[in-house]
């Protein structure tokens, strides 16, 4: 797997890049209670979440329980199973979930793509994300569906490289970033020159410049996402402005309608460099239609959202041409905060001499939780990063200024 999902441009040349990871790093006070660890898993490094016990063996399925309000619209027998999942109600005052995953070396096996006799779990795992759905015809958890779901991917073992799927639904293989609130997006052009098109486009005699804009993913009044354009398109060189007013991708994104979920998918090594396609952004009411829909662009990698949206009420644009974009969160290093590429991991900020000071807080569900970790462990250099963590060591001990 890639060690990043990111798509982007550099200056005189346009390379396509893969990223892991998203976002936000609005201020939370940390919370008394268990802490994330780094455990091993058959002889590698797993992060476990302060929900999963650390006597629960790795040989035994996790149970967990997770209070809710109330939830008048859910029967006492709402059950939302598959595979070695399953969600039910506890019948008791006041009420709770109880959540059943597969043991870790199961789900760690899953993960790793290793066959497995009894199912695939991951794929269960997206079954039952599919019942917890609100929007989803039968769905019995209406009222608490997405709190389950969040707590549920937030508490499964990731190894540290893969934790963007626990907070962003990211899988290389199968699924899109979930752009959320506080992320932006960094879209990025090149220009070639109208002969070279077809050309060798990408050697930089046949390039007359570039150009960046950024797109802030936002919270409507409604509280669906939509994307606002940050400040003016930069060219470099300046001239390019004055030939190219018109910037047709830019504006469709600041264009497109507010949805309740809306991802972006990225198409990798199977498109061909030709078509230029290289991602997707798409949108609807849900999780599972997005799910759904994205299984049908991975099926026809070469074809674009736009030949199948219409049919589907999926608001959708396709990046085609010389023009890629970035995801980006926030994260507090030293207690500044900075936007950095999604899929950036630990060594990308922090010196490997730093580890030994090192203190990471991440948020887990609503509060901040410390992850633990033996001081100067390089392990944790592999950490992919998510919107809102907070790093901090010795300046003096890293050398940083």
């Amino acid at each position: 797997m890639h060690s990043k999902v990111v798509l982007s441009l550099l200056a005189a040349v346009l390379l396509t890049s893969f990223a892991l990871a998203g976002c936000s790093a609005r201020r939370t006070t940390a919370a008394a209670g268990p802490p994330f660890r780094l455990g091993v898993v058959y002889g590698r490094p797993v992060l476990f979440a302060p929900s999963v016990p650390e006597s629960n063996p790795n040989s035994s399925a996790i149970n967990l329980e997770m209070d809710v309000p109330r939830d008048s619209s859910a029967p006492a027998d709402c059950l939302a199973a598959n595979g070695p999942f399953r969600v039910g109600l506890v019948k008791k005052d006041p009420p709770s979930i109880q959540i059943a995953m597969p043991s870790p070396e199961r789900w760690i096996r899953a993960i790793r793509g290793a066959n497995d006799p009894e199912g695939d779990a991951l794929e269960a795992l997206f079954a039952v994300l599919a019942q917890l759905e609100p929007t989803q015809p039968g769905a019995c958890f209406k009222n608490t569906g997405p709190a389950i779901r969040e707590f549920l991917l937030q508490s499964l073992p990731m190894e540290p490289a893969e934790t963007l799927f626990n907070y962003y639904g990211y899988r290389s293989s199968r699924n899109g970033l979930a752009l959320e609130p506080g992320m932006r997006l960094k879209v990025e052009r090149a220009y070639v020159k109208a002969d070279s098109a077809s050309a060798d486009a990408q050697s930089s005699e046949n390039q007359e410049g570039v150009s960046f804009v950024y797109f802030g993913v936002e919270s409507s009044s409604d509280g669906k996402i939509q994307f606002r354009r940050e400040g003016d398109v930069h060219f470099t060189p300046a001239s390019l402005k004055k030939k190219f007013q018109s910037i047709g991708i830019e504006s469709e994104l600041g264009a497109l309608q507010s949805e309740a979920r809306y991802r972006l998918v990225f198409y990798g090594l199977n498109v061909p460099t030709e078509r230029k396609l290289s991602a997707s952004i798409i949108g609807t009411t849900s999780s599972a239609k997005l799910d759904e829909f994205e299984q049908v662009l991975r099926s026809h990698p070469t074809d674009g959202c736009k030949n199948f949206a219409a049919t589907t009420a999926i608001a959708c644009l396709d990046f085609t041409g010389w023009v890629t974009t970035t995801p980006q969160i926030t994260v507090e290093l030293n207690g500044k905060s900075k936007f950095v590429d999604c899929g950036t991991l630990l060594r990308d900020v922090v010196p490997e001499s730093a580890l030994g000071s090192l203190t990471i807080q991440r948020k887990f569900l609503n509060s901040y939780r410390d992850i633990r970790f033996k001081p100067g462990d390089t392990n944790m250099l592999g950490l992919t990063l998510v919107g809102g963590d907070r790093l901090t060591w010795s300046k003096t001990a890293s050398g940083s200024p």
